[in-house]
């Protein structure tokens, strides 16, 4: 089975420039728990209203979840309103391809230790894949996370 048939899309996306405010207004709005953050190469540009598609935004280069934004925001008392997604975002960016099997997926998020997989195809985001998604393929692999 490839990631393609498990994956969800499409994926949120907001600029590397975005203030945490924003993507967790973002967050809260569409009932997510992650977004991927791109490069548009344009300093200073903030996301669109709403999160985009990021098959239609710049260069994948990280991704922020709701941990991140506790643990890198709100643990280090920080303004959320003056911090901007690159400050915080985890990166680099571990991604798989449409065409990584569900298999190479589990097992490079069990080793990197991570929960959510990006997927991206021609430089560009088309999905995400996360923990829940893989092991209700692969109920084998749930060792490798959590032990």
């Amino acid at each position: 089975m490839k990631i393609r048939e498990i994956m969800s899309r499409p994926i949120i996306a907001e600029d590397e420039e975005t203030l945490v405010t924003k993507i967790a207004e973002d967050m809260d709005e569409l009932g997510i728990g992650s977004v991927a953050i791109t490069s548009s190469g344009e300093e200073g540009k903030e996301g669109e209203r709403e999160g985009r598609e990021g098959s239609k935004g710049g260069k994948p280069v990280g991704i922020i979840t709701e941990r991140d934004i506790a643990l890198k925001v709100l643990l280090k008392d920080k303004r959320a309103s003056e911090v901007k997604a690159r400050e915080i975002m985890s990166s680099p960016l571990v991604t798989v391809e449409p065409e990584t099997t569900v298999d190479e997926a589990c097992k490079l998020a069990a080793r990197k230790r991570i929960k959510r997989l990006p997927v991206v195809e021609n430089g560009r985001f088309v999905g995400i894949v996360s923990i829940r998604d893989l092991l209700a393929r692969k109920p084998e692999f749930v060792r490798e996370f959590y032990f």
